[in-house]
């Protein structure tokens, strides 16, 4: 499965520690419509297989001679459509399967593994038992004509059944019968979705978590 490069996430999204990057964290504003797509807009379906939004994040510890600890991984989109129309992304939906919340970074020792994606699973963090889903809708789309990615996405990223409205960057490409979505990695604060979990013993984990969506779709 390919990494992540968006969410959307949501997509799932999603949401656990935190982690440092140069970027500012995203605005978490109110949700807005969604947006809808022209009545001939070719439609896509998210390719499982090939999606899934990758997490970043980071605790540090009272005692400041402890450096700080990082973790990754990722979670999977289960499903979702996005339509187009002229090469330009018109509307879309992303669903996570936050069940699917997995650690990358403890591969090789897989009781620490088990213990601390137990955690990020429990109601302290995902809380996968009561919102096995997370949702990103999109509500706006603009083309970029400059820099690193061609398309600016606003979507409202439902979490922990919190919607809240943010957006990010993306490279977005239609090729053939494939559509790809490809995000910068941006930051969201955990706070805004209801996590407040502030961390065991000495540390404390950063409210900042760092996202980044690698979506493929095919031609419905």
């Amino acid at each position: 499965m390919k990494k992540v490069v968006l969410a959307t996430a949501v997509l799932g999204m999603i949401f656990v520690t935190s982690c440092k990057t140069d970027k500012d964290t995203v605005v978490a504003g109110e949700a807005q419509e969604a947006t809808s797509a022209s009545q001939d807009a070719t439609a896509y379906l998210i390719d499982q297989a090939e999606s899934a939004t990758t997490w970043r994040g980071f605790k540090f510890f009272q005692d400041t001679s402890k450096p700080e600890v990082g973790h990754y991984g990722v979670i999977k989109l289960k499903e979702g459509q996005l339509h187009v129309k002229d090469g330009v992304l018109e509307s879309g939906i992303f669903i996570s399967d936050q069940t699917s919340f997995e650690s990358h970074d403890m591969n090789d020792d897989p009781d620490s593994k088990a213990d601390f994606d137990g955690h990020m699973k429990s109601p302290d963090f995902l809380n996968v038992e009561e919102y096995p889903e997370a949702k990103f809708e999109i509500s706006k789309v603009t083309p970029l004509a400059e820099g690193d990615y061609n398309t600016e996405i606003s979507g409202n990223l439902d979490f922990r059944g919190v919607p809240k409205n943010i957006t990010f960057r993306a490279n977005v490409k239609e090729e053939g019968d494939k559509l790809t979505i490809q995000s910068e990695e941006f930051k969201i604060n955990r706070q805004d979705f209801g996590i407040d979990f502030k961390g065991g013993g000495d540390s404390i984990i950063r409210d900042e978590v760092v996202l980044q969506m690698d979506v493929t779709a095919k031609k419905a």
